[in-house]
Parts: C-alpha cells; sequence; structure tokens
C-alpha cells in the first residue's frame, strides 16, 4: 500500500493531481455510488448496478450548469447583501445529497462571496484572509471551516455517498493550502486543521422516520432495518432550514413498491397517493424543513403540474409556498442517459390565497446546445431558443387542480372560454380504455415460458388467424369482443374492420370455476398462467371498466397526441388504454367531435391541459375541464359527418392528385368548423391571432 501511495506522487507519478478542482472528485466517485462489487459462484469479482438503482432505472447525474443555477437562485438570492455575520445564520440542505455536488456547489459559492466582501477591507479583516502572493488573496482554514460546521448539512440514505460528501467538502476546506500554510495556522489558532462534520452530514433515510416502528411488527432482520435506515430530522437537526436544493431520486411505484410501501408506514405516508413519484415526498419534506422565507430548489420531472398522481403535491406546493419561478426545459435532455423531461423550480416557503406572477421559461428549441442553456441560465439573454413570460398563478382558485402556465394574452381567452355558456364532462361520462396487462408475449416472457413461443403471441389479445386457429365455442364466442387500435380509429378515420379480438373476461374470473364453461379459451389461458399478473388472474384481465362505454354510440379519443384526436364511433368498439372513451346525452356527439378537434380547444389542451413536451396527453383532468358550449350548431354536424366520410375515401385513393384534391375539402371544412367555434365563444380577430400563432 506504501508503494502505491508513494507512486501517485511527484517525482515517480508523471501526474500532478493537486490541480484537479475538488468537484472532480466528486464526479469520479458519484460514477460508483450505485455500483456494488458481486462475487460469481466461479469467484469472479463482478460490478453492476445496486438493485434499488436498477429499479430506478440508474442514477442521473446533475450537469455543472444545471447546479450552478439552483445555487445561484437560492443561496444567491438569499445571502446577497448581507455580511459575514447574517450569513452564518443560514443553513443549507440537500436532503439526497449523494456525493455532494450541490453541497460542494454551495460551499463553494459562499465561500467565493465572503472572500470577496472580505477584499474590499483587507486591514480590517487580517484574520479572515491573507494574501498568498501581490493581488492574491485566500480565506483562511478558520473561516472555511466555520462555514462548513455552520452552514451546510447533508444526508442520504447510502453509506458510501454519505463518506464522499464528507470527502469532497472536508478536501475544499483545505483547497489552496499548503503544508506551510496549515502549519503556520495550527500554530496561531491551536486547532486541527480539518472539522469532523459527521453531525453535518448524516446518513439516513430522509422520507422514513422512527415512527416507522410503530406501524411494523418488530421481527424484521438487523440488514433490513439498516437497509430502511429510519432517520428523526428533529432529533438530529433541531432547527429550521434557509434553502433546501439538490436532485432527488426519481422512482416509479410500478418499477419499486417497496420502497413505497415503506413510507406508508411512516408520518411521511400522509403525502402518498397512487402513480406518484418518489421525488414527490422529497419536497413535501422540504417544505415541512423550511423556516417562513426559506427557499427551496429541485431539477426533477416536469410533468408533475399535471400529473394525475401529483395532486396531493400540487396542494402541498399552493398551500405553503409561492412559486418564484419555473424553468421547463421540455424536449431537451438534461440527462443524455434518460428519456425524461425535467425542469428547475424556485419555491419561497410563505402561505398565500392571492394571486401572484410566475417567472416561467420555457426552452422551445430542443437541439439549444447545452453550452448555449448554460449562457442563458446565467444572462437571461437568448430570445429566440427560450420562451420567457410572466404566469399568473392564483392559488385558492387551484386546489385538487392542474397547474399551467399562461402569459396575460392566453389567461385572458382562457378566462373567456370558462365565462361563455358552457358545461363539464363528469367523471361519470368519461372512462379510459381497458387495461389488459398482458396482451402479447414479449421478450421478459420468453425466459418463463421456455420454448415453442415467439414475441407478439396473442395472450388476452388474439389476431383474427390466432382466433381461427382456436376453434372456439359458440359459448367462448361470448367472451370474445372485437379490439380497435388507431390503425382503424384515429381522428375523423373510421374503419369498423376489426384486425385483433380482446377475451374481455371480467374480475369474476379470479374465481377458476367461472372459465370452465370455456374450454377453449381456458386451454389457450392456460399456455400462459405464469406470466399472468394481472389483479384477476389466472382468467381476468385487469381492467375491464364499465362494458356499456364500449358499446354503440360514443366518442374515442386517442390519449397521447400531437394534436387533438376525437372521432366519433356509432358501433360496438373495444379499446384499450391508447384511448378515452366518453359517452354523453348532454349534447349531440357529433357535434362535440367537431368542437373537440378545433383550434380553439387544441389551445385549451396545450395550455392548460397536460403536456409531455411538445406532445398533449388528453385523460380524464384535462377532459373534465374543458368549458364545452352549450349551444349545438347543426352546420358542425354536417362538417364531422362530411370530413369522416372524406376521410374514408381518402384511405382508398393512390393518386397524388386526388388526394390533394380530398385534404383541401378537409381541410376547408375544418377551416369552417374553427370558425364556427370561435364564434360561438365569443373569440374576438385579435383573440384569434393569439391563438393561431401560439
Amino acid at each position: 500500500m506504501k508503494e502505491i501511495i508513494d507512486n501517485l506522487y511527484y517525482p515517480k507519478s508523471p501526474y500532478d493531481f493537486s490541480v484537479l478542482p475538488i468537484e472532480i472528485l466528486g464526479k469520479v466517485y458519484e460514477r460508483f455510488l450505485g455500483k456494488t462489487i458481486r462475487l460469481t459462484a466461479s469467484h469472479q469479482a463482478k460490478v453492476e448496478e445496486k438493485p434499488e438503482v436498477r429499479k430506478a432505472g440508474g442514477v442521473y447525474y446533475t450537469p455543472e450548469f444545471i447546479v450552478n443555477y439552483i445555487v445561484e437562485n437560492t443561496i444567491g438570492r438569499l445571502i446577497k447583501g448581507k455580511t459575514p455575520k447574517q450569513i452564518e445564520s443560514i443553513k443549507v440542505l440537500d436532503s439526497a445529497c449523494g456525493s455532494g455536488t450541490f453541497l460542494v456547489r454551495a460551499y463553494t459559492y459562499i465561500l467565493n462571496y465572503l472572500l470577496e466582501y472580505y477584499k474590499k477591507n483587507p486591514t480590517k479583516y487580517k484574520k479572515e484572509i491573507y494574501q498568498a502572493r501581490e493581488g492574491v488573496w485566500f480565506l483562511t482554514t478558520e473561516i472555511r471551516k466555520n462555514v462548513l460546521l455552520k452552514n451546510i448539512y447533508g444526508v442520504d440514505i447510502d453509506a458510501q455517498a454519505v463518506e464522499v460528501t464528507k470527502l469532497s467538502l472536508l478536501l475544499k476546506v483545505l483547497e489552496n493550502e499548503t503544508k506551510e500554510s496549515v502549519n503556520q495556522q495550527l500554530k496561531l489558532f491551536k486547532e486541527r486543521t480539518l472539522p469532523n462534520i459527521d453531525n453535518n452530514i448524516r446518513c439516513g433515510n430522509s422520507v422514513v422516520d422512527s415512527s416507522y416502528f410503530e406501524q411494523q411488527k418488530l421481527d424484521e432482520s438487523m440488514e433490513e432495518l439498516n437497509k430502511i435506515n429510519p432517520f428523526d430530522w428533529d432529533t438530529a437537526f433541531p432547527f429550521k432550514f434557509d434553502v433546501v436544493i439538490g436532485n432527488p431520486p426519481y422512482i416509479k411505484e410500478y418499477t419499486n413498491r417497496e420502497v413505497f410501501e415503506i413510507v406508508k408506514k411512516a408520518n411521511m405516508g400522509k403525502y402518498y397517493q397512487g402513480k406518484m413519484d418518489f421525488w414527490y415526498l422529497f419536497t413535501c419534506k422540504a417544505l415541512d424543513l423550511l423556516k417562513d422565507g426559506g427557499l427551496h430548489s429541485y431539477i426533477a420531472q416536469n410533468n408533475w403540474v399535471t400529473s394525475m398522481g401529483a395532486s396531493v403535491l400540487r396542494n402541498k406546493v399552493l398551500n405553503d409556498s409561492k412559486i418564484i419561478s419555473f424553468f421547463d426545459f421540455n424536449d431537451f435532455r438534461v440527462f443524455k442517459e434518460a428519456s425524461i423531461q425535467t425542469m428547475v423550480f424556485v419555491l419561497e416557503k410563505e402561505k398565500t390565497n392571492h394571486a401572484y406572477s410566475v417567472d416561467y421559461y420555457k426552452v422551445i428549441d430542443k437541439d439549444v446546445s447545452k453550452e448555449e442553456l448554460a449562457n442563458y441560465l446565467i444572462t437571461k439573454r437568448d430570445g429566440d431558443k427560450i420562451l420567457k413570460f410572466k404566469a399568473k398563478i392564483n392559488p385558492s382558485e387551484l386546489k385538487d387542480k392542474l397547474i399551467t402556465f399562461v402569459n396575460k394574452d392566453m389567461g385572458e381567452i382562457i378566462e373567456k372560454m370558462k365565462k361563455a355558456n358552457v358545461f363539464y364532462l363528469t367523471e361519470k361520462e368519461i372512462t379510459n380504455g381497458l387495461q389488459v396487462q398482458q396482451e402479447y408475449v414479449n421478450k421478459g416472457h420468453l425466459e418463463v415460458l421456455g420454448d415453442g413461443f415467439k414475441v407478439g403471441d396473442g395472450v388476452f389479445v388474439i389476431s383474427e388467424s390466432e382466433k381461427n386457429n382456436l376453434n372456439l365455442s359458440k359459448k367462448d364466442e361470448e367472451l370474445i369482443k372485437p379490439l380497435f387500435t388507431p390503425n382503424e380509429i384515429d381522428r375523423y378515420k373510421i374503419d369498423n374492420k376489426n384486425e385483433y379480438w380482446v377475451i374481455y373476461t371480467s374480475s369474476k374470473f379470479k374465481n377458476p370455476i367461472e372459465i370452465k364453461p370455456y374450454p377453449k379459451l381456458k386451454e389457450h389461458l392456460d399456455k400462459f398462467r405464469k406470466i399472468i399478473t394481472t389483479d384477476f388472474k389466472p382468467y381476468g384481465i385487469h381492467r375491464t371498466r364499465k362494458e356499456d362505454f364500449f358499446k354503440g354510440e360514443k366518442i374515442l379519443s386517442i390519449r397521447k397526441c400531437q394534436i387533438p384526436s376525437f372521432s366519433f364511433v356509432d358501433f360496438d368498439s373495444y379499446v384499450n388504454q391508447v384511448y378515452y372513451v366518453i359517452k354523453t346525452d348532454k349534447i349531440n356527439m357529433r357535434f362535440l367531435t367537431g368542437l373537440l378537434n378545433s383550434k380553439l380547444i387544441y389551445f385549451w389542451l396545450y395550455h392548460n391541459g397536460k403536456r409531455q413536451g411538445e406532445q398533449l396527453q388528453i385523460d380524464r383532468d384535462p377532459l373534465i375541464e374543458i368549458p364545452i358550449i352549450k349551444k349545438e350548431n347543426k352546420e358542425v354536424i354536417e362538417a364531422v359527418e362530411s370530413i369522416t366520410e372524406l376521410t374514408k375515401k381518402l384511405e382508398n385513393l393512390r393518386l397524388d392528385k386526388e388526394r390533394e384534391l380530398i385534404k383541401k375539402q378537409i381541410d376547408s371544412l375544418e377551416k369552417k368548423i374553427n370558425n364556427i367555434v370561435y364564434d360561438l365563444y365569443g373569440i374576438s380577430k385579435e383573440e384569434i391571432e393569439v391563438i393561431e400563432t401560439s
């Protein structure tokens, strides 16, 4: 070991490691935090992802320009104009600190601020700074130690990460120091050079405290308890924080139910809801840990403002804080290794029921370079690639609703639509399509099923040829329903010839006795018994929904689409989760189809609904929020019928000239619908221009 260490230093080593920034060490260690070493049966060491990291889809490492932006807009905002004495009481926390990237940057920011402050009067502050050479000043080790001990705090569930964070921060204390300068300061202050920061940087579970034991039987192994590692904030840190920053863990419940089950058994279970993401808990906790007037900022997924599983988080944010700024990176990939869409928010802990404005930013050019984006985050100057405006938020109006950001002109149009003579669809008039679960065999299934199967074989969803090969009896046929896809039903596109069939077995088929009258279907499903994981296995699909929705007249809406894709259908048609189904007797459904496909409703859905980047996500919440005009219009109904017929004709044409002619007729009819809808809502020419250029 002595020889190895000796070879790392001059003159034996050709490298000078002293010139590397402290942050580099953190980044190097960070690459290994999500890894573990396993000894195989053949006694070989194998480096692989930790189980919890693999379930979460990996670890996402925060780019430096994001870290800088968050620190500047929280700590920078808070300490601006303050004296060193005032800064002493400011406490900064990262409750999922990882290798310490955010804490090292926060620590560096405060040190740089203090250095500039003291340099203005070096004679007065000769105990705080010293001059290394002409014009070059450094903070004393004593000041560096004090800032670290009084200002910087972190928690992580990974003990290895905690040690890396401590190392990175302690190396920062010694930055620019030499053996001589350390000895000189040791003589001066009679203290050890490096402080003990065990009380500042802790190992524990930030969202599970000791209340877990009150609801859990005490028969868990020590290994399990160490893995859960409950952390009591009031004991470890008996004070509130001024700033909470970081990059929390993103985990969907379906990828790792275990971590959610643990949280549900502790105090933080009050913030749990279905379909949530794990990071939501960290923001709820951050707001609980902040002082009034404190600031909270995360880089996280951008869909929490409209996600069905984030209503608890939205209500918490609206009730306990003000959104100062919201930077939506849209389709720009901050994390190149992941497909998630992200944002950075800055929240201020303050309860308010009054309307306020938010600085809203959105990347509108996904090909913007990281350098351009980093430059914009500093200078706020790059108008053609970043959209910026003041958005209005009214907390009292948004409880249990989606949060959307629109500028003044757009906001006035949205308000005008709400104030027209309108009604709203109810949850009873809307359903998602069938949730089948195991539609077809996939690659993962092959490992379980073994030979004799191939990817794409039908399980609960079968093709026409598979249906014929089953030689179904009339009794079996009772459970076979026509399944339609976007190949047959899309925006104004209707084809009643389905390619697939669904085995429509309800929850009662959880009881194996129920399948006995259907022998051929039983024989078919028994082949796949090992891979069927529905709530009603072995013979029931996961969610059948209310069957009336799939019979007769209805509107089918594709859930994820670039433009609204609603279609009026008048025959029995079963669909999966690609669609939402609308069935109402409040208004003519052909008229409603034209209305929902109009530019005005597209404007509403884009700016006031749910989106993933530029893609609309039209599910329950946006649908029940659309203000639907009560006054029907016969011309719209006729135009919808004509467009549907023309679209059908278009499918059968091959000559470009003929297709172009049909497209022009469709465009003309769609324009007619748009103009009628604008008129029905009382939208002015100026407002139409805002809508069509937005």
